[in-house]
C-alpha cells in the first residue's frame, strides 16, 4: 500500500506532515484550514508553495474554503509564487550553537524577469537564530520600493515570529515574553519589522533537506559564510 504525506497549506503549523494524526492536530478546529494527502513528495511541496496545478480537494477538506487573501494578513489564503514580485528562500547556520561561527544566506528570484540574486554574510560568534533573522532582514531590505514577496524558510521561529503573532504580542509587552522574560534577539526583531512593514509578505515554512532547489542552495551558502569563521 502507497503511504500517503500530507501538505498544511493552512493550519496551526505549515508544511509537510508523514501521518494523518500529525496532520490533524494542525488543522482540526484551525478556522479555514487548508490541507490534501499525497503519496507523492514533489507533488506535495508543489502544492504547499502554490506551484501545482489545481487538484480535485479531498472530501476531508471541502467544506471549508480559504478567508481572502489580504496585505500581511498570514492566516489568509497565500498568493502563488507567480502573482508575487519576488520569490525569496533564506536560511541560517550555525557551526556550533550557541556562540560558534555561523553563516546567513538569501536567494532572490525576481519573477517578471526571472533574474536570481544572492546575499550571503557571517559572524564569528553568533546563534542559528540570529542567522535566520539576519538572512531575513537582507532578503527584505533588498527590494527598492514596496513588493510583494513570498519569503521561503525552514525556520519555524522566524515563520512563526509573523503567522502566529508573536512579535505583535512582544512588542505590546515591551519586548517581553509571556512569562515575563526579554525577548531573544530583539534587535534584529526590530530590524526585521520596519523591513516587513514596507511590503507585502506571505511566510512559507519549507522543511530542509528534502531535495527543494533553492532551499538547498541557501543551506550549503550559509554553511560556506559559516566555515569562513572556523578555525
Amino acid at each position: 500500500m502507497t503511504k500517503k504525506i500530507y501538505a498544511v497549506r493552512v493550519g496551526r503549523t505549515t508544511g509537510v506532515f508523514n501521518s494523518w494524526a500529525e496532520c490533524r492536530k494542525q488543522v482540526d478546529g484551525f478556522p479555514a484550514a487548508r490541507y490534501k494527502s499525497f503519496t507523492d513528495l514533489a507533488e506535495a511541496l508543489q502544492w504547499l508553495n502554490g506551484t501545482a496545478a489545481p487538484r480535485r480537494v479531498p472530501a476531508a477538506s471541502t467544506r471549508k474554503s480559504p478567508r481572502p487573501a489580504q496585505a500581511n494578513n498570514q492566516q489568509g489564503a497565500l498568493r502563488p509564487d507567480s502573482e508575487q514580485d519576488f520569490v525569496i528562500y533564506t536560511d541560517g547556520s550555525c557551526l556550533r550553537n550557541p556562540n560558534g561561527p555561523g553563516g546567513w544566506a538569501a536567494v532572490i528570484r525576481e519573477v517578471q524577469t526571472g533574474k536570481i540574486t544572492e546575499l550571503t554574510g557571517g559572524n564569528s560568534s553568533t546563534t542559528n537564530n540570529r542567522m535566520e533573522l539576519s538572512a531575513a532582514i537582507a532578503a527584505l531590505s533588498f527590494p527598492e520600493n514596496s513588493a510583494r514577496i513570498a519569503l521561503y524558510t525552514d525556520s519555524q521561529y522566524l515563520k512563526n515570529g509573523f503567522t502566529r503573532h508573536w512579535l505583535a504580542a512582544w512588542k505590546k509587552r515591551g519586548w517581553k515574553k509571556a512569562d515575563g522574560q526579554p525577548v531573544l534577539n530583539q534587535d534584529l526583531w526590530e530590524q526585521l519589522d520596519a523591513s516587513y512593514a514596507t511590503h507585502d509578505v506571505t511566510f512559507h515554512w519549507v522543511k530542509g533537506h528534502v531535495g527543494v532547489e533553492l532551499n538547498e542552495r541557501c543551506d550549503r551558502l550559509a554553511k560556506r559564510e559559516a566555515m569562513k569563521f572556523a578555525h
